[in-house]
């Protein structure tokens, strides 16, 4: 039997409302090389009966586990295709994905692995912005300001897994940060891909927004052994970065200001609040694609209309490379 091109393994738990529409994405793209590994946690919404009409499509394992990056190194482990990522359960491909993916390593056999650019979209599929930090690789910018490869977008060889092992199933919030950096740490050759490949569903439920200061600590206690090594200083760009948007986030969660029936004082001081401390994280990114990202977002996604399925429907067949 002929390797698969691609294995995408998607962790899943109580995802019933957006693992359809994240397989559909997989099964959409036409790509005919995929093997696709999903890992329920036991969920105990209708996930199980989702999963059962897809068939053998699909190889589904539904059993306990360690935690989101225990399951993720399961489906990694068994992986036989060519090009390895994980999708998770709530997040989405755009059309193209594959193909282009595909044709960038095929161009490029040195290149170890490959991302591109995302958007953010809320609970019901509708686009709410660019993901606006995506940046050229940099092992620098990566290691000292900002995680800038957002995840749903990230393709590796299968190959390297070897030289970089399997995500650190201890950590729950910044597991895919510190895996990155073991990608730079093995000398791993990367590009990014000037498309949108990806949309990242921002609701409250995920765990970046519900982390609050455990998540803070983990980020900290990861920033404080990420090599190169050297002391753990509160001058590194990376450590008021991910700080500040504790803070935002934090101010984000927050009831007070955030609903309708809040006093009006109270919402437009929240407003203003948030205002200022986004401005200020701005400039302490500093993202560099910023102005492109912007450019293609009219260019290539605003014109479609405001939710995926719109971007679906004005999707062009893909090219896949022979």
């Amino acid at each position: 039997m002929n390797r698969p091109r691609f294995t995408l393994v998607m962790p899943t738990y109580n995802h019933g409302r957006w693992i359809d529409t994240a397989l559909r994405s997989i099964f959409d793209q036409r790509h005919p090389s995929v093997e696709v590994v999903v890992l329920d946690a036991v969920s105990t919404d209708d996930t199980p009966q989702i999963l059962a009409g897809y068939g053998d499509r699909i190889r589904w394992h539904r059993r306990p586990d360690k935690g989101q990056a225990d399951a993720i190194n399961q489906g990694l482990a068994g992986a036989t295709g060519e090009i390895v990522a994980w999708l998770n359960s709530d997040d989405s491909y755009l059309p193209g994905v594959l193909a282009r993916v595909d044709a960038a390593l095929r161009e490029d056999p040195t290149l170890d692995f490959v991302y591109g650019d995302a958007l953010e979209i809320d609970q019901d599929g509708r686009i709410l912005t660019p993901n606006l930090f995506t940046e050229d690789c940099s092992r620098e910018r990566f290691y000292f300001s900002h995680d800038y490869i957002c995840q749903p977008t990230l393709f590796l060889r299968r190959e390297a897994l070897a030289k970089v092992g399997p995500l650190r199933a201890d950590l729950r919030w910044f597991l895919d940060y510190q895996w990155i950096t073991r990608f730079f740490a093995a000398g791993l050759k990367g590009k990014r891909l000037p498309h949108f490949l990806s949309a990242n569903r921002d609701h409250p439920q995920t765990k970046t927004n519900s982390g609050g200061l455990r998540r803070w600590w983990e980020i900290m206690s990861v920033l404080a052994s990420t090599p190169p090594p050297g002391p753990f200083v509160l001058t590194r760009r990376c450590v008021w970065i991910y700080s500040l948007e504790f803070v935002i986030k934090t101010i984000n969660a927050a009831p007070w200001g955030a609903v309708p029936d809040s006093p009006r004082d109270a919402r437009e001081a929240r407003a203003e609040v948030l205002a200022v401390l986004n401005r200020w994280f701005m400039r302490l990114v500093s993202p560099r694609s910023f102005h492109d990202i912007v450019q293609r977002y009219h260019r290539d996604v605003a014109c479609h209309g405001p939710t995926l399925a719109h971007l679906w429907a004005a999707a062009k067949p893909p090219q896949i490379p022979g």
